[in-house]
């Protein structure tokens, strides 16, 4: 009976914290990271940022493991870059025009809210759109740093080697001249760092239908 009650107890004190079995199995999926904005993926991104400087970074949908799923708190360099296509990819900084910027949110758009492996997962901005609007004008506003994205300026993009050669139809819109710094670091390089010091994931969504 004592160990009953223990275990009772155990049980209540638990659930008061909310540790009850659903919370301890709830994670983060990349199933629809083709189709909005996911934490996992946005950490991943902001990874590449934080370790380049640069204003905003972004990766496709496509170079995302769908299948995985990471744990929402606690979770290890490991499990995000599991949640990785290939991992091994080196991290490189683009200089974008902010025109440039604006057509890549444009094209990420063009089939929501069907799933779109050019759909970008970005960190360093919030773009606001229309999910009403024909394609190619969906794009309401984006925010960089606090302050309006300005078409004329140059801004440092972090991505992954093949996304700054143009993967997935952005070599429509940049070219591999504009990639301005290699790291000689992978993704998943730029992952472990990261989780040294970070161990929650991006809550804020980068993109906002409204």
């Amino acid at each position: 009976m004592k160990l009953i009650g223990l275990i009772l107890g155990w049980v209540g004190l638990a659930l008061a914290l909310g540790w009850s079995q659903v919370g301890l199995s709830q994670g983060e999926t990349l199933g629809g990271v083709g189709e909005r904005s996911n934490p996992a993926a946005q950490t991943i991104v902001e990874a590449m940022r934080s370790a380049t400087g640069a204003d905003l970074a972004l990766l496709g949908a496509a170079f995302f493991n769908e299948s995985a799923s990471v744990p929402s708190a606690g979770f290890s360099a490991d499990d995000l870059i599991k949640a990785l296509a290939h991992p091994d990819d080196e991290v490189v900084v683009l200089s974008l025009r902010g025109e440039q910027i604006l057509q890549a949110l444009e094209r990420a758009l063009e089939l929501y809210p069907q799933k779109n492996n050019a759909f970008l997962q970005i960190s360093g901005a919030e773009v606001r759109f229309d999910p009403k609007a024909a394609a190619g004008k969906r794009v309401v506003s984006v925010s960089i740093a606090g302050g309006r994205l300005d078409p004329n300026r140059v801004y440092k993009v972090a991505t992954t080697a093949p996304m700054a050669r143009g993967a997935l139809g952005y070599f429509r819109i940049w070219t591999r001249d504009q990639i301005t710094q290699s790291t000689g670091r992978t993704l998943a390089d730029t992952i472990r760092d990261y989780t040294k010091w970070q161990r929650s994931l991006l809550s804020q969504p980068a993109w906002i239908a409204q």
